[in-house]
């Protein structure tokens, strides 16, 4: 009882309480004499102060109907906690504004900040700038928390946001133009983004024979602030609608990377290529990525029931399939589908 009445004051924001809104924590079934040894026991470490003037309960051994809380006092088991933190934590993670926060902003933050400790120590302070979208992914394993989930903020209070290089601006995207497609008069083009730099060269040289008016290079987490520019980085109108397919890795990162953009920009999976890189001979590790369940759900909608069911084989038993696996002149191959594809959906 008494560490429940603890933890009560210490986040409890005004400096006085009534008796009976600590009665009101006790068990039902609590005796009066263990509630009034515990309500004592505060009076003796001075943590609360009769308020003489307002009174007694009447009842013996009896208590004051008001206390003053002294602040000071109660945060100090906090504030050894906070200490002993500091002493295990990355030099540069600064704890020292929680010495003023209530136990539950400390209890909320702590397994953010762990995790901002573990990444400065396994990976180092970054050399190059990030999106906010990748960087938090990169940090919590979630990449709307800098941005929706109060992530700014957190990193604000330790004192590492200017640390992390995260750019508000986003890069311009990396891309190549099929002019052939670019100078059609059409209400509709189409845009293939794929995750990494040798898929992008691989897809390049046959680009013109694609029905994709881009081949976007995704940088994995990059894309997915400069996508929204890419209509009048193209110098298209708006009254033209994009369309986007994506081919990245097949792995719970990849996935993640293509849930996102599917959310924000409708970006559907080049299925094709994705079916093409299912025949290749998976790789094995990469255990520590984190599961995406909705991710990986909402992926596999798009395939076929059997390889659907490959796919959360694949992931489940710890195995991925890059994007290299799919080598340049399989890869050129099966691009001759989308041709196939596209025209029929035009006709």
């Amino acid at each position: 009882m008494y560490d429940k009445l603890l933890q009560f004051l210490q986040s409890y924001k005004n400096t006085k309480i009534s008796l009976g809104q600590l009665e009101n924590l006790a068990d039902p079934a609590m005796r009066y004499i263990t509630f009034q040894q515990n309500i004592q026991k505060l009076l003796d470490n001075q943590i609360l102060i009769p308020i003489m003037k307002h009174g007694t309960n009447g009842k013996l051994p009896s208590l004051p109907l008001t206390f003053r809380i002294r602040k000071s006092v109660v945060a100090e088991p906090l504030k050894q906690v906070i200490q002993s933190a500091q002493l295990r934590m990355h030099l540069m993670i600064k704890l020292d504004a929680y010495f003023s926060q209530t136990v539950s902003r400390w209890q909320k933050d702590l397994p953010y900040i762990e995790k901002i400790h573990d990444f400065l120590t396994q990976q180092g302070i970054p050399q190059e700038e990030a999106t906010p979208p990748e960087r938090s992914f990169q940090l919590v394993g979630d990449e709307k928390w800098l941005d929706e989930k109060g992530g700014r903020k957190l990193l604000d209070t330790i004192g590492v946001w200017d640390l992390l290089k995260i750019s508000a601006l986003p890069d311009p995207l990396m891309l190549a133009v099929n002019i052939s497609r670019y100078h059609e008069n059409r209400n509709v083009c189409n845009h293939l983004i794929v995750e990494n730099k040798t898929t992008f060269y691989a897809i390049q040289p046959i680009l013109t024979k694609t029905p994709y008016t881009s081949l976007i290079y995704g940088a994995g987490w990059k894309v997915a602030s400069g996508l929204g520019n890419l209509s009048a980085q193209l110098g298209l109108g708006h009254e033209i609608e994009q369309r986007y397919e994506y081919f990245g890795d097949l792995d719970h990162e990849g996935i993640a990377i293509w849930h996102m953009l599917f959310e924000k920009w409708k970006v559907v999976p080049a299925v094709y290529l994705y079916q093409a890189l299912l025949k290749q001979r998976p790789s094995t590790g990469k255990v520590t990525q984190a599961a995406r369940v909705q991710a990986v759900r909402q992926f596999i909608s798009f395939l076929p029931i059997n390889e659907g069911e490959l796919v959360q084989r694949l992931l489940q038993s710890g195995q991925y399939l890059p994007q290299e696996a799919l080598e340049a002149e399989r890869l050129r191959e099966s691009m001759t589908q989308s041709v196939i594809r596209m025209m029929e959906k035009e006709v």
